[in-house]
Parts: structure tokens; sequence; C-alpha cells
């Protein structure tokens, strides 16, 4: 420790270290006289005991953390072992767990504690070690995270990561709070990947007709509603050719699931011979785990292909090949593949149209089809219903319309007048909104089928367009009842 004059002051300093840190503080002396002078002497014995006194009271001060310290080495005659901040993701791995994660998660999460090592280390340097990290640190750097423009899911994915591994090793890191636990999650915009209709599918699956690498991967998805991991990696073990079905536990949840060997699959599976290698489809299973951002890359040009494409990424390819003299891209599109996020939501677009979106639409349609939910949840391997209906069950227009007019009374949906709506005979369209109820319809059918039957009944042209009208009204009404079947196997559910 040493005092020290500075020009510009008429007050004296103190100098000292702690830990190894320089510090500097203006003591409440001011300087009498001049060197030499007694009267200067005299100040400068008054800045000196000032100073031994703030050094004094400085070692006196302790963190609650150095508290905690202090209670361990009275109590067990040694002190808690320090983590230091660049041990923290090692010491993150290294806690015991029932089910390892997997290794993307784990890469994932040390990108997460190297951001947060970095900016303690710009931000606040004298900070080296986790129990130094306090609730204002913390704060500020997931107010960073958002500032980085992180969708609102990356975030909370970010916060629970870091809550969990300092509540976890908080004890071994001499903390007693952990900074993170009174940080509360961002609200999520959801962005709902959207199904594939048959026409869409018929689409996806003649794309890749002949691509030995891709074909098996999409034939999988649409049959089983497996993610792509899963598809990708599945085992000859897993399927059972005589009872018609491929069992397997999924690797995200750990969930066994059962799902019927659709007519699709079997026979691309059929096509293969089983080799030395333990996975039905040996390329696609080295390419997975070898480049997985590959196998994305040509899911990628598979939906690009069958016409899943923004029209801003066409404009701005056919302004390259404009200069390099090329035709422009011949796709026949059929809706964006990507969505913008709210402003703030998010570094990248949503994908609407991947391959989960198979996953979606195998469930859209079981459920619209009126299989049970418990049947759907043993396919897909989630334990409750909610998380289907809110995230997978996605029906479009027409099922959600047969679904409400399922459910409304018979009054509400007659028109102003009690006449029948009118019928296309040739193309059998129907008009939505302002037509009877299914009882209605059955009944006008049932008069004009006796009418057929009646021994002056029409005869040529009009009979034939009667029976048309009547296939016409039992059909709508088959419709109606059908959504309201599955309104009520829904709400069952």
């Amino acid at each position: 420790m040493a005092l020290e004059i500075r020009k510009t002051s008429k007050w004296w300093y103190g100098r000292w270290m702690k830990n190894g840190v320089r510090s500097c503080s203006k003591l409440d002396v001011a300087i009498a006289g001049k060197p030499g002078e007694a009267e200067f002497d005299l100040s400068r014995q008054k800045a000196q005991e000032a100073l031994e006194k703030l050094i004094a009271g400085v070692k006196e001060q302790k963190r609650p953390e150095d508290l905690v310290q202090e209670i361990h080495r009275v109590k067990f005659g040694h002190r808690i072992g320090s983590i230091p901040l660049p041990h923290l993701f090692q010491e993150w791995k290294n806690i015991p767990r029932k089910r390892q994660p997997k290794q993307k998660y784990i890469d994932w999460a040390g990108g997460v504690f190297g951001r947060l090592q970095e900016f303690v280390k710009e931000g606040y340097p004298r900070t080296k070690e986790m129990a130094g990290v306090d609730r204002k640190i913390a704060e500020a750097f997931m107010r960073a995270e958002q500032e980085r423009k992180v969708s609102p899911k990356t975030y909370n994915s970010e916060l629970v990561l870091l809550r969990g591994a300092f509540e976890n090793l908080r004890e071994d890191a001499g903390m007693l709070t952990n900074p993170f636990s009174k940080l509360v999650t961002r609200d999520q915009e959801t962005i709902h990947r959207k199904p594939f209709t048959a026409e869409e599918l018929k689409a996806i699956v003649e794309v890749v007709k002949d691509d030995s690498l891709m074909r098996p991967l999409i034939v999988t998805g649409v049959c089983t509603a497996m993610r792509r991991g899963d598809a990708c990696l599945l085992k000859w073990e897993a399927i059972d050719f005589e009872n018609g079905f491929v069992t397997v536990k999924t690797s995200k949840t750990g969930e066994t699931v059962e799902i019927p060997l659709l007519g699709m699959l079997r026979e691309e599976l059929s096509r293969r011979t089983k080799s030395n290698s333990e996975y039905a489809f040996p390329a696609l299973a080295a390419m997975y785990q070898t480049n997985p951002h590959g196998i994305n890359w040509r899911l990628g040009q598979v939906f690009e292909k069958a016409g899943f494409i923004n029209e801003e990424e066409i404009e701005r390819r056919n302004k390259g090949r404009k200069k390099a003299g090329w035709e422009p891209l011949a796709i026949e599109r059929r809706g964006d593949d990507h969505v913008e996020r709210k402003e703030g939501n998010g570094l990248r677009m949503a994908n609407i149209r991947g391959f989960h979106s198979f996953r979606v639409t195998w469930i859209t349609i079981a459920l619209a089809a009126g299989v049970p939910m418990e049947l759907v949840r043993r396919v897909t391997g989630h334990r409750t219903a909610d998380v289907v209906l809110k995230n997978y069950f996605k029906p479009g227009r027409d099922e959600f319309r047969k679904a409400i007019e399922g459910a409304m009374p018979a009054l509400m949906l007659e028109s102003a007048t009690p006449a029948l709506m009118p019928i296309d005979v040739e193309s059998r369209a129907i008009r939505v909104g302002d037509h009877p109820g299914p009882g209605e319809l059955l009944g006008e059918a049932l008069k004009g089928l006796e009418g057929l039957l009646a021994p002056a009944g029409k005869n040529g042209k009009a009979w034939t367009q009667e029976q048309a009208r009547i296939v016409a009204l039992v059909r709508l009404a088959k419709e109606s009842i059908d959504g309201r079947v599955l309104r009520d196997k829904v709400n069952a559910a």
C-alpha cells in the first residue's frame, strides 16, 4: 500500500492490492503545507492512518459467498472448491443425469456457455469464477442475447440451460443463490409447420422417385410421422414385416412408438436387401451421422423442386440467371417454404414446409379421418393430447368447415327461405353457408327416391338428373354428419 499525490487534486490518495487486483481511492484527508514542513508531515500521517483503516474495512467486507466459504471451513475444516468460468461448460457436462443429452444439444450448450464467458470477460474483467456471477451480470447477459435478436424460443432455452447449470453447480462453486433463478422467460411466437395436401405429397414423391438417397427418407417421413433423425437411422430390427409394424425408440423423448407399416414404405423396404449394416438405409444413416447439414440441403432441394419456394427467392435467382444469359427458373410454385418472424423474434426466417411437415400431415390426416387420439399418440410418442392438438392437428379450411357445420343445429344452417339451395348436377358443387341440416337433406333425398320408384317416375335424362341430385343431397348430409363425428372424437380425446 502507498500514498499518492495528484497535481489536479488537493486530497491524498491511497493505493493497495487485494487478490491480485489493484485499487486506488481518494482519502478524506487534505494535503497541507509543502514537503519538508511539519504541517505536510502531519497530513501525510493522517492519510496513512485513513488508508490503513480503509484497507481494514475492505478486508472485513465479505460477499455472501465468502461467508458460505467461512462457515464451511469452520464446520468441515476446509473451504468449498471454486469453479473458474472457463471450466463451467465441462462441469455442466459432468453433472450426473439419467439420460445424457445428444451431441447436437451439447454443442449448442457449449456455444451458450462460451458467449457467457466472453461477455463476462469483456464487461466484468474482475469476475473470474462462477461465484462472481451475480444477478446483475445474469440480467445483462440475457439482455444482450435479446438484443442479438434471438427468437423467444432460443432465449427461453438459453435461460433454462443457464438456470439449471448454476442451480446444479452453485454449491460446488460456493454460491449462496442462483443468479438466473428469478429471471423470467419471454412470450413465444409459435409458427407452426403447415401440413401437405394429397396433391402436394404426390408432387414431392414424384420429385424423388429416381433419387435413391432421398426417396427412402421422404417415403419414411410420409408413412410413419417419424422425425428426420429417427427416419435416417431406421434399423432392420425395428421392422416387423410379418405383423406389419415399425417399433422405434425415439431419440428426442426416449418414448417407444408403434407405427403400422403402410404399403408405400413396405414397397420401399422390399427393394432393399439386408446387408452387413444394421440400418435399413445405410447410405442415408452414414450421411446423417457425418454430415446432417447435407441432409438438410438435399431436403431443401427436394421441396424446392416440388414448388415450395418463396417468390422473393425466385426473383433473386432469376436476376442472376438473366445476367448470365440463362433461362428463368421453371418451377410450378405451390407456396412459401419460409415466413418472416415478427421483428426481433429470431435471427432466421421460420421454416413452414420442411421434413417435420410430414409429421404434421400424418397427424392431421389421422385425426380428421377419425383415428382415436390414443392410437395417434402411440405412433407419435406424445405424452399428452394437448401437445398433439395444439402443435400438430392443423386441418385445412374444408375439414374445419365440416367440423363446425356438424356441430351446429339445423336452424343455423338454413337459408332465409325454406327452399333447398341449388345443386349443380353436372359438377355437383354445392354452395356453402345456406343449406339445411342433414335431416332435411336426407328427407328431400327420400322424396326424390320415392318419386323415381313411383310408376310414373321420371324417364330418360330427367331420371338421370334426379338421380344425380339425390346422390349430391346424400353426400352433403354425410359430410355434415362426418364433421359432427370428428368434432365429438376430438372433444372426447
